[in-house]
């Protein structure tokens, strides 16, 4: 009896772009290679749904009814001004080393990376794939891998641009690399990105990666970044996501740390019709800190998926998860959080906490959180909320002459403020809270 499960029409799509489009993706024959098992591992499992535990709130299957094709491989026309009234005033204005790609292709005519050199290495994924070194080789699927699963099985198949960044040892960045994902197809189109990231040891750096839309156009996006750190890094990791509604946003980070590395994470999302955002980090050397934060803000029929995966494989780590979520309208949000402790991974400390303000009645919060622990000599916990606009707090700021929907906006700007202020860098922070009074403005009433 034949007991395989018909696939979906979505699921079709992938297999005829990749056995169509195979030969022409960038790459030699040990890309060929990895792209091809990591196919078959794809083939054999199709897109997760609700029955594979980690997607039971975004069950892909049932959500992508089809599968647009590639993006245009030169990308369409774009220009500077462009992609900084994408990013808004706020983020435009930061200043950073700017990394431009547009619908997958990284564009160094947008890009301003020219006091990097001898700090960090800069090439765009192309041509990494086309003449891999030993040492992307050594790195490309190593960060942290995931190979169960189906959306990091299909980016490593599919993967056509995005950068690569190696940061040398030592080396203090003075201002952030902005790495900016930049939609602009003119009609229904999907990119698959892959940024591969190495810190080197003792090094300093603030990454940002933002997602931005310059088209109105349905966009599929699969994107994933693999982050090394080595031996007593300091990272600051910061992603902003703000794509169109017609925006199907599936991202991946895995990352690994090495010995006495600081890596602090934020993530901040506001747009696309669904989105799901994993994060995978690994302890691989002692006497480390891991602390990954967030903010969401969503409405209408939004759907935003935080997923978290923190394995403390080594002894004397510290982890901090930290979730704020904003959900009007029909908006659902969900923050997923698993902290492994190995056996042999003494003196962890890892805590964990989600917390969601509802401004309607119809939004929906999921929160699961989970420990995983083999070790005795731990410290654990975790805990989530969820509640309306406190009442007494609206009546207070209503008794002292303040309008009803100015209170609203006060209070529900210093609940998202307090995971906002988790970012350590001024003018990245004082961005995100302005974004976040805007979007009040325009959809929390």
């Amino acid at each position: 009896m034949d007991t395989q499960v018909k696939r979906t029409k979505a699921e079709e799509g992938y297999v005829s772009q990749f056995e169509t489009g195979r030969d022409a993706l960038p790459g030699n024959d040990w890309v060929r290679k990895l792209r091809d098992d990591a196919f078959d591992r794809y083939r054999a499992n199709g897109l997760p749904h609700r029955r594979v535990e980690e997607y039971k709130y975004t069950d892909l299957r049932a959500r992508m009814g089809d599968t647009y094709p590639p993006a245009p491989a030169l990308g369409e026309a774009i220009t500077l001004d462009q992609v900084e009234a994408g990013l808004g005033n706020r983020l435009a204005a930061i200043d950073c080393y700017r990394l431009v790609v547009v619908d997958g292709n990284y564009r160094p005519e947008l890009s301003d990376v020219a006091d990097l050199s001898g700090k960090v290495e800069v090439m765009p994924l192309a041509d990494a794939l086309s003449d891999p070194s030993e040492t992307f080789k050594e790195t490309l699927g190593h960060a942290n891998p995931q190979d169960s699963d189906s959306l990091v099985a299909l980016n490593t198949a599919l993967m056509a641009g995005g950068v690569v960044l190696g940061v040398a040892d030592k080396s203090a960045i003075e201002k952030p690399l902005h790495i900016v994902h930049v939609f602009a197809s003119k009609s229904a189109a999907s990119t698959t990105t892959r940024n591969v990231v190495t810190v080197g040891a003792g090094a300093r750096v603030t990454l940002i990666e933002s997602y931005i839309a310059h088209s109105d156009a349905p966009c599929q996006r699969n994107c994933v970044t693999e982050l090394i750190a080595a031996d007593g890094a300091t990272v600051d990791h910061i992603k902003y996501q703000d794509e169109n509604p017609e925006t199907a946003h599936l991202a991946t980070w895995m990352t690994r740390l090495g010995a006495e590395v600081t890596y602090r994470a934020f993530q901040f999302s506001t747009g696309a019709a669904f989105a799901r955002n994993q994060v995978f980090v690994r302890f691989a050397g002692e006497d480390s800190t891991s602390h990954i934060s967030g903010a969401v803000m969503a409405a209408g029929k939004q759907h935003n998926d935080t997923t978290l995966v923190v394995d403390h494989a080594v002894p004397a780590c510290e982890s901090r998860e930290f979730n704020k979520l904003v959900l009007g309208g029909e908006a659902q949000g969900i923050v997923q959080c698993k902290v492994n402790v190995h056996r042999d991974a003494q003196k962890s400390d890892g805590h964990q906490m989600a917390h969601a303000m509802m401004l309607s009645e119809t939004a929906e919060f999921d929160s699961k959180p989970e420990l995983e622990i083999f070790a005795d000599d731990v410290v654990c916990g975790h805990g989530s909320t969820s509640g309306q606009v406190d009442e007494d707090l609206l009546f207070y700021l209503r008794a002292r002459g303040i309008p009803d929907k100015q209170a609203r906006a006060i209070l529900v700007s210093a609940f998202i403020g307090e995971a906002i202020e988790k970012v350590e860098h001024e003018e990245i922070r004082d961005a995100f809270l302005g974004i976040a009074n805007e979007w009040l403005a325009s959809e929390g009433s």
